[in-house]
């Protein structure tokens, strides 16, 4: 469960930037052919339903109706009691709290010919069983390329979130650092989380790589360990529904800045002198999870680019949240 403050403040996330989106996907429905879209969300993949409604859930699960015309509709299996909570925090039209989410969605669609889903296989079976059954005559189509096409590039409102977040988990980062040397990972994560969660981010996750010299894996930690002489540590935060991943290596000379200014090159798979051949992952989101590994950034997109280094023989691990501009792929903050 979050436990991050979930609010939506219509200044940073106006309404008419959400009904831009929507009429840009339904665009697409329309050149499709689909009579609706179904977007599923639950607490671990919750980003195409936010990105058009920006409602954030905490917990559960639900579907998005997304018709060929009038507000998206919202099937929510949270008792009636928090729909006015959902309501408050999101841009949508009517919501429908209800245990049978499967039945329920073929009653709305039912007279429908052609459906989309986003990411169709992921569809949880106890909804898409009694969806088909209700609907024998729909066509149930995957829309995921569709709604890939239709999601980027990112527009100015988006980009400004995410520079918020982004800035928000570097100074949270330096601000843990700036009176305390740490011993142990359980400190270090609550430095960061706690005045992270306090300027408004609805979840922090710190995962380490506590000793470099045993392990470069990163991971959560449950408990508390030792770091070693040189870790890497890296912090994924949500900031309205939009996340973003700052990665750092400590315990010899940071990095940072020299990786940045050879960012471009690196993507580009050039060999930069002291750096070698990085090993680099890009992550975007494309779908309802917040970031997905891809080969490369869409055009306009915002994304992570996480990058394993090997320096003098030593393991370097960073994540640089980036914005793709024109074809050049450049950090954010």
């Amino acid at each position: 469960m979050r436990r991050g403050l979930l609010s939506w403040d219509k200044v940073e996330v106006p309404a008419e930037v959400l009904d831009a989106r929507v009429e840009k996907l339904r665009a697409a429905m329309a050149e499709a052919g689909m009579d609706a879209l179904l977007l599923y969300n639950n607490f671990p993949r919750p980003a195409a339903v936010s990105w058009l409604t920006h409602f954030i859930p905490y917990w559960s699960e639900g579907v998005l109706v997304l018709p060929a015309a009038g507000a998206p509709e919202y099937f929510v299996s949270l008792s009636k009691r928090v729909a006015g909570w959902i309501d408050e925090t999101s841009h949508m039209g009517e919501i429908v709290s209800t245990p049978r989410l499967g039945a329920d969605l073929a009653k709305r669609l039912d007279g429908s010919k052609r459906v989309g889903v986003l990411e169709l296989n992921k569809l949880p079976g106890g909804i898409a069983h009694p969806l088909l059954a209700g609907l024998p005559d729909v066509a149930l189509v995957d829309a995921t390329e569709m709604y890939r096409a239709a999601r980027h590039p990112a527009d100015a409102t988006e980009i400004a979130i995410l520079r918020k977040a982004a800035t928000l988990a570097r100074d949270c980062l330096d601000g843990a650092y700036e009176n305390a040397n740490y011993a142990q990972t359980g400190p270090l994560t609550a430095a960061i989380e706690g005045p992270a969660r306090l300027a408004g981010a609805e979840e922090v996750i710190v995962e380490f790589a506590a000793d470099l010299g045993e392990n470069t894996v990163l991971r959560r930690i449950d408990g508390n360990l030792d770091l070693g002489a040189r870790y890497a540590l890296r912090v994924s935060l949500a900031y309205k529904g939009h996340w973003v991943r700052i990665g750092r290596t400590y315990g010899t000379e940071r990095m940072d800045d020299w990786v940045a200014g050879s960012l471009t090159a690196i993507l580009d798979g050039e060999t930069v002198p002291g750096l070698g051949t990085p090993d680099v992952t890009l992550e975007a989101c494309m779908g309802s999870a917040p970031l997905t590994a891809v080969p490369a950034l869409p055009a306009g997109a915002v994304g992570v680019a996480n990058l394993a280094l090997s320096v003098g023989g030593e393991a370097h691990l960073l994540s640089v949240p980036v914005l793709d501009e024109d074809g050049t792929v450049s950090p954010l903050i």
